[in-house]
């Protein structure tokens, strides 16, 4: 680990420079990219992805109603989608994210380091192992451009037996819909509660690593870092493993709304590429990916059971209250949502 992320974990005890230390995060998301490969020259080199960008473009200046304009494409390296990500969340409001200070260390001052570390960790694990956005169905960003994960993208094309152009543009038009889908903030809101539960396991594990330390008076930041668990292995479950049912739903919003935007691309192309149980990114997500994907017929029936119940709810309704988002148990029982919700029945 670099001596800069030292420098700045010494420090987190003594910070107050807002809700979030992002140089703390973005530096993470470093140093976990540290060992991917940064070139950008692929065997599908010769692929022109602005041009199927400003295809996308063309496409949505042509609807009724269409998407957020993006100004560009930004084909990035790992390390570089990574820090789009996080410039890309900035607008949150990360105020609420609370760090409890009850345990035996003292942490006043420490709230946006921690916080920073959380979604640098969260930068860097997406950025490493998965393609975009759609991959997990993450409903977050809102961005002027649209960040291609040029190395993951590529090579979760590169997996098919369908024609390269064709697969660009539906995981490009994934991504697009994804991205201009981040004018929701229920979906992340959703997050940050499933961060401010694992904030209080990452006190707690600190907490018994060193009971009785004063941080104020350590002199060798490693002393107290160099073996802290959620640094380098951000325990991911106590995050994610109550939202693998929505991130679901949110993939299956993702799909049917590219499918409808892009109507003249054949639609099992975009089911194709999607499908995370046809064929596994790597062995790093691949738990993650089965958690998911268990769940795709049953999104796919809830957002069936909208449209033919004729919900007085749309998808986006949903996407734009926190309290709406199905839990695991409302997905596999639609009808129980419809009762929570106040909807009637089929």
């Amino acid at each position: 680990m670099s001596d800069d992320i030292f420098s700045q974990l010494f420090n987190l005890f003594n910070n107050d420079d807002g809700d979030v230390n992002w140089n703390l995060a973005s530096q993470i998301n470093n140093h976990i990219n540290k060992d991917s490969e940064e070139s950008l020259l692929f065997s599908n080199s010769e692929m022109n992805y602005e041009e199927i960008f400003r295809a996308i473009q063309l496409n949505n200046q042509s609807l009724e109603k269409s998407y957020k304009e993006l100004s560009k494409v930004e084909i990035l390296s790992t390390k570089e989608y990574g820090n789009w990500f996080l410039e890309s969340i900035r607008h949150f409001d990360f105020s609420d994210l609370n760090i409890n200070n009850g345990g035996p260390l003292n942490f006043s001052g420490a709230q946006s380091s921690l916080i920073g570390m959380q979604l640098g960790n969260i930068a860097g694990f997406l950025s490493k192992n998965t393609w975009g956005l759609s991959h997990f169905g993450i409903i977050v960003p809102k961005s002027e451009q649209l960040g291609i994960n040029k190395l993951n993208f590529e090579s979760r094309i590169s997996k098919f037996e369908i024609e390269d152009k064709e697969a660009t543009l539906a995981l490009m038009a994934l991504e697009f819909i994804a991205l201009s889908l981040g004018k929701y903030n229920a979906p992340f809101s959703f997050v940050l509660d499933q961060m401010k539960k694992s904030n209080e396991s990452l006190i707690e594990s600190l907490g018994e690593m060193k009971p009785d330390i004063d941080p104020s008076n350590l002199s060798n930041p490693e002393e107290i870092f160099s073996n802290m668990p959620e640094l380098n292995n951000l325990n991911f479950d106590s995050i994610f493993d109550s939202i693998f049912a929505p991130l679901s739903f949110y993939r299956q919003v993702i799909k049917e709304r590219t499918k409808e935007f892009v109507n003249y691309l054949d639609p099992s192309v975009i089911d194709l590429v999607m499908d995370l149980s046809l064929v596994g990114t790597n062995e790093g997500i691949n738990d993650f990916e089965i958690k998911i994907s268990n769940y795709d017929d049953k999104s796919n029936n809830f957002i069936n059971y909208l449209n033919e119940s004729d919900s007085q709810y749309t998808t986006l309704d949903i996407l734009s209250d926190i309290d709406l988002i199905p839990t695991a148990s409302e997905i596999e029982d639609p009808i129980s949502w419809a009762a929570r919700t106040s909807l009637p029945p089929i």
